[in-house]
């Protein structure tokens, strides 16, 4: 029972540390966001509207 314990939580052990890695080395990928001519892009103070002009 003991030995089955310990082989879980170093499974555990493996998971997160993995998860550490995984997190501190991710770069994602910057995609700039392109707004066509045809759309009006209005701005508040809390909030963007974009309409289409049809």
């Amino acid at each position: 029972m003991k030995k089955k314990l310990l082989i879980e939580l170093f499974i555990y052990i493996v998971i997160v540390v993995i998860g550490f890695i995984l997190i501190f080395t991710y770069k994602p990928k910057h995609k700039p966001i392109d707004i066509p001519a045809d759309y009006k892009v209005a701005r508040s103070e809390n909030s963007v509207f974009v309409s289409i002009k049809q």
